[in-house]
């Protein structure tokens, strides 16, 4: 369906008689959000005016034109009290060209406002210090609800009645409403829609409804934050679908991005029921959280950019030694398998965030964010499957769960743990047998029948590189090691990146002991000092903290003169901390 809405043009409400309104609309990002002037015979409402000085100014002057058009009482309506949504009120009230205005909010938003609750607000989590903000009309109180009926507001010589109702939907939850008249007819509806928030509403006007962040909700770094409640939303999520069928709605106007149809709304909620149905057992996104996942983000780019470093070098010499044998097609095949430049761009473009994060221009939340749609960008430019045949299947893999690992955490859920009982004494020789095996075979190459797999063979054969080799190892082991409890994958794939930076720094001899005392088993590792620094920086550490605790396990260091020193501890089935 086309949408005849546009966006910051003063037009008229569909399904009204004569009603006006005028939606700014926003680029989607966490500073501010959409707004909307309506203008009724009776009454001017405002709805969410946003967190930016431009944005108010904007609506400022509209309703000021509204206004010297005929005075009429200003209602600012909020469709919950997150501060993207209304920081810009306490500047509002100060505004004397547009005379006392009121703002309606609902009951538990209104004492959020009131009460400068950083949780219920966002402000700890958007990085703002709020004032108290007075709230008018608390809206959909539990006191008009339980009476029914009017409840009245007077503002000078207006006087304002909110009718309530509750409606029990067939076969659905109950859905509680609020009604004032706006004029000649019309009237502007108030509808409770907890989920995002406890204070969530939308509101009706002819044939659109404000849906506020009803939308968003599901969204990374919004679901499980303070106030956000899944059975509540998927109640919400029912009610907005009998509205949009009941009362003739033709379009939704979100609190962020663009306006859309009502059948493209449908088709919306009936994604999100199935998507809100899923998320159970989430992390409460706290400012601890966004502390903690910023730094996450912050380490795990670094990494992924390293990677990304090796996998580019390592395509660019295929692509070099394949022009060298005459097979400059398949040379060019190999440098587009990956958009370098894009990647590159992606990099550069969090690297300035970070630098903007720690000069105090951006906050925690902002950061997980941004890695958060960089991260997206990066699997899609990461799915050519291409690229197996011409990389190291471990790089392919540590890519591959590190990316995931973060947009799982960005969802809100802990990166998934496959533990199995495993024999870790056969676990470290598949590792020592994978640093002098070789993905592919000489004779493939030269016995291959079709040219398809003389270059499978030949990418392969030009992409290996074994980095163990620049490093002796020696593995010692207890014949008496117990069965431990490991993701066994995610292990090999950490310990043999752990392996390849220790060889890289160019240390010397390294040993790996596997013993088991007082009920731990351990990998120690071994490492003979040069002059060099130690080989992993802070960032790195954390990023093998992590790492090494999704395997089951627990990492720690220590050096002297002489060597470095790196335990991997695991808990034994047969210990009685934890029976298997």
């Amino acid at each position: 369906m086309i949408i005849m809405v546009k966006p910051n043009i003063l037009q008229l409400i569909p399904g009204t008689r004569n009603m006006e309104f005028y939606p700014y609309i926003r680029k989607i990002d966490l500073m501010s959000s959409n707004s909307f002037i309506l203008s009724g015979p009776d009454q001017i409402a405002a709805i969410d005016p946003g967190a930016l000085d431009d944005q108010l100014d904007c609506l400022v002057e509209n309703i000021a034109f509204m206004l010297s058009e005929k005075p009429r009482p200003v209602v600012v309506y909020l469709t919950h009290a997150h501060l993207d949504h209304c920081f810009q009120l306490n500047r509002l009230r100060r505004i004397r060209d547009l005379g006392d205005v009121a703002v309606a909010a609902h009951e538990i938003g209104a004492e959020a406002l009131i009460g400068q609750d950083p949780e219920l607000t966002l402000a700890g989590l958007l990085g703002k210090e709020m004032d108290p903000t007075p709230v008018d009309i608390k809206l959909l109180s539990k006191k008009d609800l339980f009476i029914g009926g009017a409840s009245e507001y007077e503002m000078h010589e207006w006087r304002l009645s909110y009718y309530a109702d509750s409606i029990k939907i067939r076969y659905g939850p109950v859905l509680q409403s609020q009604t004032i008249s706006m004029g000649n007819g019309n009237s502007l509806e108030i509808y409770s829609i907890p989920g995002h928030s406890p204070d969530s509403i939308c509101l009706k006007a002819g044939g659109l409804l404000f849906t506020g962040d009803l939308f968003f909700a599901p969204n990374p770094g919004m679901a499980g934050a303070y106030g956000w409640n899944q059975s509540s939303l998927i109640k919400s999520i029912y009610k907005v679908m009998w509205i949009l069928e009941m009362k003739n709605i033709r379009y939704c106007c979100s609190g962020h991005g663009r306006i859309i149809d009502a059948e493209t709304a449908r088709n919306t909620l009936r994604s999100m029921y199935q998507d809100v149905l899923s998320l159970k057992g989430l992390e409460e996104i706290t400012q601890q959280w966004a502390r903690n996942t910023a730094t996450y983000a912050e380490d795990l780019m670094k990494e992924l950019e390293r990677l990304f470093t090796i996998i580019f070098g390592r395509l660019a010499y295929v692509s070099q030694v394949l022009e060298w044998l005459d097979e400059g097609g398949e040379a060019e095949n190999v440098q587009k398998l990956i958009d370098i430049k894009r990647i590159d761009e992606l990099f550069f473009e969090f690297s300035c965030f970070v630098g903007e994060l720690h000069l105090g221009k951006k906050h925690d939340w902002d950061l997980v964010h941004k890695a958060g749609q960089i991260i997206k960008k990066l699997e899609a430019i990461f799915e050519c499957q291409e690229l197996r045949s011409s990389l190291d299947g471990s790089l392919l893999r540590r890519a591959r769960r590190m990316l995931n690992d973060y947009a799982v955490t960005y969802r809100g859920f802990r990166p998934s743990y496959y533990a199995g009982d495993e024999d870790l004494d056969a676990v470290m020789h598949e590792i020592l047998d994978f640093s002098l095996s070789r993905p592919y075979e000489d004779d493939a190459i030269m016995n291959a029948d079709l040219h398809e797999d003389y270059l499978r063979a030949l990418r392969a054969r030009i992409a290996y590189v074994n980095l163990l080799e620049k490093n002796s190892l020696k593995f010692k082991a207890d014949k008496s090691l117990p069965i431990v409890r490991m993701d066994k994958e995610r292990f090999k794939d950490a310990l043999i990146d752990l392996l390849e930076r220790i060889s890289n720094a160019e240390t010397g001899e390294t040993q790996i002991i596997a013993t088991s005392d007082q009920g731990w088993a351990s990998v120690h590792i071994v490492v003979q000092r040069t002059d060099q620094d130690y080989p992993l920086d802070e960032s790195t550490w954390r990023f093998f903290e992590r790492s090494f605790a999704l395997c089951g396990g627990i990492i720690q260091r220590s050096w002297t003169d002489e060597v470095y020193a790196i335990e991997i501890e695991f808990l034994p089935c047969d210990s009685s901390i934890l029976s298997c």
